[in-house]
């Protein structure tokens, strides 16, 4: 048989644009180019503003997980500041935080993936689902459904419980540099564990049983999408008076050895992305020839890593598996449990008072640089200022690193190497096979891309 080169485009039930094309050789996946079809134009919006602006500029990166940008930035401007962060500050930052991990991950589980493993009613935006690989009962697949469109309902309670505290969601107002702006009262708070409550008991009665069931009906997804033992965190969920401590640990893991990520050991490739070195600068180049993304290729120790749910699991010890398909999948339900037990917790030892919030008038510092892990993996943003206004400001997100494209020495980033050596048992489930592989990293092309008009030209003026 033939080589058959095939365009996956657009992948669908993910944030942003992604296609993928892959090269088909005797029923096997030989090749895979990932491909981000978005420019991300964020760090030029950047450029001369205010450093304040960060935390509420940069939230605009994407919708669908803008906390995780404005909480980063905060800490940038934390340590430009050298602020001094109350113990009710970081409680309260964290519950927010939290609160929109768990919308993203609820959301992610149900209406991004499970249409991939349960048949969908015939009614939009369902219609002309691919059903040929549905395998759970019909009582059990009735029984996903209706907890898809509750789902709906308990995803809204996660941003009820957000905006409780940081005023609106999607891009919140309150979680800024030196603390929270919104004070935290008895009300705000019996309303907040009122929430968490319900979206607790979501995670456990059901989250947790349909993720075990899929893990148990589509077992072979623990062999399917396999990437290397290297996983990258830096920790999630920051206390301490200056954001020093984790509440989960992070690290690089390699085999089955833990050690400590240096932010120096981040390198930058562009070899198959469309951007070209001019005057010391990389710019974007979208006729490069032989590229294939916008997403810039990212190294750590010279080596391609995986990030995510799947790492912090691995690296805390909550979680014992692999780095398939399916370990993806129950890591980020995991975390999804733990992760509203948290709240409670946090919420309990939450003090009601005035905004606990103090900011300094003048950074004290000309560059920082600040990585912590978000929902995706790991998120860092750097800068560097002249005055109190951005020189240059940069964001690596989690996508950046899992939809790496292949780097000068020819490595493949994460999803790239997972989907290299899939077996395709039958044509019609080509689509079926590789989304479940992509979208099980919960992919944020928005994010990982770094705005183009009509002519494919860079819009270097924007006007707000």
């Amino acid at each position: 048989m033939s080589k058959k080169r095939i365009m996956f485009s657009p992948v669908t039930r993910l944030s942003g644009l992604l296609s993928v094309e892959v090269v088909i050789d005797r029923g096997i996946v030989s090749t895979a180019n990932a491909s981000g079809t978005m420019y991300r134009g964020i760090e030029h919006v950047m450029k001369d503003r205010h450093i304040t602006d960060a935390v509420y500029m940069t939230q605009r990166v994407c919708g669908i997980c803008s906390l995780a940008h404005g909480a980063v930035a905060s800490y940038l401007l934390d340590e430009l500041y050298d602020h001094e962060l109350s113990e009710n500050a970081q409680y309260l930052r964290n519950i927010m935080f939290a609160a929109d991990i768990l919308q993203n991950h609820i959301r992610h589980f149900y209406f991004f993936s499970l249409p991939d493993y349960v048949k969908m009613p015939n009614q939009p935006p369902f219609e002309g689902q691919n059903a040929i690989d549905i395998r759970l009962s019909p009582q059990d697949n009735a029984r996903l459904v209706e907890h898809y469109f509750r789902a709906v309902v308990v995803s809204q309670e996660c941003h009820q419980l957000l905006t409780l505290f940081g005023g609106k969601a999607p891009n919140q107002h309150s979680f800024v540099h030196g603390g929270v702006a919104v004070a935290p009262t008895a009300d705000k708070v019996n309303q907040a564990l009122s929430l968490i409550a319900s979206v607790h008991a979501f995670v456990k009665e059901c989250l947790i049983p349909d993720t075990e069931l899929i893990s148990r009906v589509y077992r072979d997804y623990f062999k399917i999408g396999q990437t290397p033992r290297r996983l990258l965190s830096f920790g999630m969920f920051r206390f301490g008076t200056k954001n020093q401590l984790s509440h989960w640990r992070g690290g690089i893991l390699t085999g089955n050895q833990i050690s400590t990520p240096d932010i120096q050991l981040i390198s930058e490739d562009v070899t198959n992305a469309w951007y070209l070195p001019v005057d010391g600068q990389v710019l974007p180049a979208p006729y490069k020839p032989g590229a294939y993304t916008y997403i810039k290729s990212f190294q750590y120790a010279g080596q391609p890593i995986e990030m995510g749910p799947l790492a912090r699991m691995l690296i805390n010890g909550f979680y014992r598996g692999g780095t398939s398909t399916m370990d993806r999948i129950k890591a980020r339900s995991l975390e999804t449990l733990l992760i509203s037990e948290l709240v409670m917790e946090w919420l309990k030892n939450l003090v009601p008072g005035p905004p606990p919030i103090q900011q300094k008038q003048k950074p004290v510092k000309e560059q920082a640089v600040v990585a912590t892990d978000v929902m995706r993996g790991s998120l860092l943003h750097s800068v560097r200022l002249k005055g109190e206004q951005v020189e240059e400001y940069k964001i690596i997100t989690p996508s950046n690193w899992n939809f790496s494209p292949k780097d000068i020495k020819g490595q493949l980033g994460p999803v790239e190497y997972a989907l290299t050596g899939t077996i395709i048992p039958n044509p019609e489930l080509l689509n079926t096979i590789l989304g479940r592989i992509i979208r099980s990293f919960d992919p944020c092309i928005n994010c990982g891309t770094h705005v183009l008009n009509a002519k494919g030209d860079v819009i270097d003026k924007i006007i707000l």
